[in-house]
């Protein structure tokens, strides 16, 4: 095949063709130049190929062109000295294992994954690109090397682990910034609900405090405004699952208080939402905390509601409150349906929560809840440097314990036991 003034790479589709005219534009020799000298004598080839695969994905203007050439250099100067340098054994497994050891400043894999994002492209399309700058780099090689030796051998494998690291890189930042992003539209999303709901609300009291109106008018009234206050507890509590994914958790606000009465209050409400429901409470008296008393109440609630909601409705909801030496225990029982392991794992995360259910089961959760709930329930006990797990078995049902220092002293970074 003769060669061409351009590279046409792109139009050639089957594989001898391809490796023929490879062999054109990089003839192979018996002394086949190490990999990092290749990618650097031809960097503009491969970039070229590559500029020309992401066109396929998304079109591309000539400010993106350069941003993916500046992006797509960098990586590649990065693996050329990878390359280069010496490796032992483990450090390559950390790489291939995207392990590396980190770096302060931003990487040109972080970059890249930026600019991708800004520009719509989905994880997929990401990875794809990883994929071709892998393929191409070996394809063009390829036809470089008559006879691989040792030392060819062992570049391919070092390029394919520092590939892998940027590639680990890239859909690790890119992954973080769109969940960021997401949680940063559901918290403007809640915030900006806050405001007509709080006016529904308000204008719903008024009108149930008109004594001229018809008792069904304010029989309507009242349910509208018992819904208003569920779809601001909904929100509120979207709110905070929202800014806990965005760093630093729920904010808490420490301050002295008598737990028992608390808890027997909360206990008291639950039993007037539920008066079909039997509870049965046993709490110490005179138990006093340095906790966030509104957060703390709202997980004692958020476990009582879980409880009667998953709990079999002809026995009782169990709430027990008591110390251990300088901590505080709660658990709270109830007996219904074992809890497989794999969904104990996730009990805390609605999103792998909710993937984890059956079709049937999703349709119902579009009429219950997604369990944000337990979620801002871990999320309370942690920021109060707890700990919170759940067991289930046929013989003591379901039981979430929570452990808690009676005086806390903020976020803490145990981890949580299931």
């Amino acid at each position: 095949m003769p060669c061409e003034a351009a590279w046409p790479w792109r139009a050639v589709r089957r594989p001898l063709e391809q490796r023929r005219l490879a062999e054109c534009f990089f003839p192979p020799h018996q002394d086949a130049m190490r990999l990092s000298k290749f990618i650097s004598d031809n960097i503009e080839v491969i970039l070229q190929e590559w500029e020309d695969f992401a066109g396929t994905l998304h079109a591309l203007d000539s400010a993106t062109k350069v941003q993916l050439r500046d992006h797509a250099k960098a990586i590649l100067a990065v693996i050329c000295l990878d390359l280069d340098s010496q490796q032992s054994v483990q450090q390559g497994i950390d790489k291939s294992q995207g392990n590396a050891p980190q770096v302060a400043d931003e990487t040109a894999a972080e970059a890249h994954a930026v600019d991708r994002l800004q520009a719509g492209f989905t994880v997929e399309e990401l990875m794809a690109e990883f994929r071709a700058l892998r393929a191409s780099v070996l394809r063009l090689w390829q036809a470089t090397v008559k006879t691989a030796d040792e030392s060819d051998l062992q570049d391919m494998l070092r390029f394919n682990e520092a590939i892998d690291q940027s590639l680990t890189e890239s859909l690790a930042h890119f992954s973080a910034m769109l969940r960021d992003s997401q949680n940063v539209f559901l918290a403007i999303l809640g915030h900006d609900v806050r405001n007509p709901l709080g006016a529904i609300s308000m204008g719903t009291q008024m009108i149930l405090e008109d004594t001229t109106l018809a008792p069904r008018h304010l029989k309507v009234a009242a349910q509208v405004l018992h819904s208003t206050q569920r779809v601001a507890e909904i929100v509120a509590d979207l709110l905070d699952y929202s800014t806990s994914h965005l760093g630093g958790g729920i904010p808490v606000t420490l301050a002295q208080y008598d737990l028992s009465v608390e808890c027997r209050s909360v206990v008291q409400e639950m039993k007037l939402f539920h008066p079909e429901r039997d509870f049965k409470v046993d709490v110490e008296d005179g138990i006093t905390v340095s906790w966030d008393r509104t957060r703390m109440s709202q997980a004692l609630s958020n476990l009582m509601a879980n409880a009667v909601q998953h709990g079999a409705a002809s026995s009782p909801v169990w709430v027990t409150v008591g110390r251990q030496g300088d901590d505080v225990v709660l658990v709270v029982q109830n007996e219904g349906e074992v809890i497989s392991p794999s969904r104990l794992r996730v009990m805390f995360d609605p999103g792998k929560s909710f993937v984890m259910k059956s079709t049937s089961e999703r349709s119902a959760s579009q009429t219950s809840n997604l369990g944000l709930g337990l979620y801002i329930t871990h999320e309370i006990v942690l920021a109060h440097g707890g700990k919170i797990w759940v067991s289930s078995t046929e013989l003591e049902g379901t039981t979430v314990k929570v452990r808690m220092p009676a005086i806390a002293t903020g976020t803490s970074n145990h981890p949580a036991h299931q």
